[in-house]
């Protein structure tokens, strides 16, 4: 009896044991905060990015920071929905390298984006239709300055360009991660951006003009150029990228950390390019001096050489003075009457 008392305080302790241990994984998967964090590391982990798994663990854990300092504000759970939702497009829509300056840009990019979500005033239904209506009219306004400005252009070209625009900006606007789209402008700034628009126009003319001169370049994976529709909704496309910085412009002051990271990664670039100026140095002078090298050894080459063969010249050149002495004196003595002198001694004898 007393064996059997202690198999069942075994068997209950065993069972409240691993209710516990269940319940506590159970608020673990739960936990809005891991669910987010274990979102952001599969939408990571996808598809191959050259970062090592310190660099990633470091940026996983620049979000949860900004997320953990910021659990006590309205709308905690939307704006944990926002960051899943936004983080998928914003991951892929931009490169990653193994450079580590770059990196630290974009963790500071992402700690600037988690911590303005979390922090700003919360935007209503009716502000996030003012901010659509806005992104619209800014468009709009972008496309008939176009046409205006390009009268040859296609408008169901252009027109377009700016819908799938648009669309982009409404499906960001749904989940505003950026900061551009989570709050509306203010008119003075819709103003400001329209403004630096119209300043634009000749850089406008001179993406045109590239564009056209690349359409008449033949292309080694294209024989067939693009079509006069194909260029208009190039030219909108990529000066509406352009509208977009300028949208950029107007966004709340960056932060100190992210500033510093990109001041770090412009040193990065600039160090790059003296790097890659000076091996180019050092080779055309390295270049130099082995032509100069090579021309003293062809030189010195010379030289050896016709030492060398001085003074088979010599003697090839003694042997014939020689010979032409020789012949010389024989002639000289011809002329000078020698066989006389012996002929008269002989008569003498007789």
């Amino acid at each position: 009896m007393q064996y059997v008392s202690i198999i069942l305080r075994s068997v209950l302790i065993v069972t409240l044991f691993s209710t516990i241990v269940y319940g506590i994984s159970n608020s673990k998967n739960f936990d809005p905060v891991e669910q987010t964090i274990e979102a952001v590391q599969e939408c990571m982990e996808s598809g191959p990015v050259p970062w090592l798994d310190e660099w990633k663990q470091e940026y996983i854990e620049a979000i949860r920071k900004e997320v953990d300092l910021h659990r006590g504000v309205t709308h905690f759970d939307l704006r944990l929905e926002i960051l899943r939702r936004g983080f998928v497009p914003y991951w892929q829509s931009f490169k990653k390298n193994n450079e580590r300056s770059l990196f630290e840009v974009h963790c500071a990019r992402i700690r600037w984006y988690t911590e303005h979500l979390m922090g700003s005033e919360f935007p209503t239904e009716k502000e996030r239709q003012k901010l659509s209506d806005q992104y619209k009219d800014i468009w709009n306004y972008a496309t008939n300055s176009l046409l205006s400005q390009f009268p040859f252009l296609d408008p169901n070209a252009v027109r377009n360009a700016n819908q799938e625009d648009l669309s982009v900006c409404y499906s960001k606007i749904e989940a505003p991660l950026m900061p551009v789209y989570l709050r509306p402008f203010s008119e003075e700034q819709v103003e400001q951006i329209k403004q630096r628009w119209d300043k634009l126009r000749y850089a406008r003319v001179a993406l045109w003009r590239k564009l056209d001169n690349d359409s008449k370049t033949p292309s080694e994976n294209n024989n067939s150029p693009p079509s006069g529709k194909e260029l208009d909704y190039e030219l909108t496309k990529e000066s509406l990228s352009q509208l977009l910085g300028l949208v950029w412009r107007v966004v709340p002051q960056r932060t100190n950390y992210y500033l510093d990271a990109m001041n770090n990664r412009t040193k990065a670039l600039k160090y790059r390019v003296q790097v890659k100026r000076q091996a180019r140095s050092d080779q055309q002078r390295l270049q130099k001096e082995r032509s100069r090298q090579l021309f003293q050894t062809e030189h010195i080459g010379f030289l050896l050489t016709a030492l060398l063969e001085t003074p088979l010249c010599l003697q090839w050149n003694g042997s014939i003075i020689t010979r032409e002495q020789s012949q010389l004196e024989q002639q000289d003595k011809t002329m000078k009457g020698g066989g006389a002198y012996e002929v008269g001694t002989v008569s003498n004898e007789k």
